[in-house]
């Protein structure tokens, strides 16, 4: 817009005002673009901030809709739970209690409205977390009731929305890996727990997904992966201070089987 100044330049006051205007001229000439580029500024913050606004108030009716079938869900699973429990001693001597009615084996029987509750919110709010949350209690259920397949299909339509940056997330990919190995999809499981391992703030989990990464890579015949996995984990189980430790017993688990992996290396 304008040559840099010497201080001698500056020092005279012609030059100043030269200056000036020619400062004014080009902010007239560019006056458009100028009101243009702060409108647009304005409309962006606000756009921002009226779409986070907008997807909290979606968040909220999608957890108001998913609640009350939670509820519903466990306290029928809590029922069927103390239903086949064996009575105490004692109770034929006190005032006897409603019995509650065990779970008949039949998914539409036991729990045919949460079912179709926790689907129509996954429906309804496909990008909410709740959403997500209600894919994780209908795997459940389906796993329960012997259908891992519905179990597959429930975390599938959540997963997009799972990057395993957040607590929901790292326990949909988690559990989406879990029925795909017990599926004997190995391949689709190290995909979802490898999710889970890219990100340090799931660390608590990160040995228990690498014990059962390496019994995937054993199935699919890695031996290499797989051994470098058990030695990770019981390395990790030697530093209690160590964030990615895992659960007590894991280090021997792989103690365990790295073992027996070079027992199979030796003998093949």
């Amino acid at each position: 817009m304008s040559k840099k100044l010497s201080k001698e330049d500056v020092k005279a006051p012609d030059q100043v005002l030269k200056t000036l205007n020619q400062g004014f001229q080009w902010s007239q000439t560019h006056a458009q673009i100028l009101v243009v580029a702060v409108i647009v500024f304005v409309v962006l913050g606000i756009g921002s901030s009226l779409y986070n606004t907008l997807a909290e108030k979606k968040e909220v009716k999608a957890q108001e809709a998913y609640f009350p079938l939670e509820k519903s869900y466990l306290d029928k699973k809590r029922d069927f739970e103390e239903a086949e429990r064996p009575l105490p001693p004692m109770a034929n001597k006190t005032p006897a209690a409603p019995s509650k009615v065990k779970a008949s084996g039949d998914l539409e029987k036991d729990y045919g409205p949460e079912v179709a509750g926790l689907q129509k919110v996954m429906e309804s709010y496909p990008s909410s977390k709740a959403a997500q949350m209600a894919a994780l209690n209908l795997s459940e259920l389906y796993l329960n009731y012997k259908k891992p397949a519905e179990a597959s299909q429930a975390l599938q339509k959540v997963e997009k929305q799972s990057g395993g940056s957040d607590l929901v997330s790292v326990v949909v990919l988690t559990q989406y890996g879990n029925v795909l190995a017990d599926q004997g999809d190995c391949k689709g499981a190290l995909e979802k727990w490898q999710k889970v391992l890219n990100h340090s703030e799931a660390s608590f989990l990160h040995d228990t997904l690498r014990l059962k990464s390496a019994f995937c890579y054993e199935k699919l015949n890695e031996m290499a992966k797989a051994e470098e996995l058990y030695k990770k984990v019981s390395q990790n189980s030697q530093d209690p201070k160590n964030p990615q430790a895992g659960e007590m017993g894991l280090g021997k688990e792989a103690e365990k089987y790295l073992r027996l992996l070079k027992i199979k290396k030796n003998a093949g």
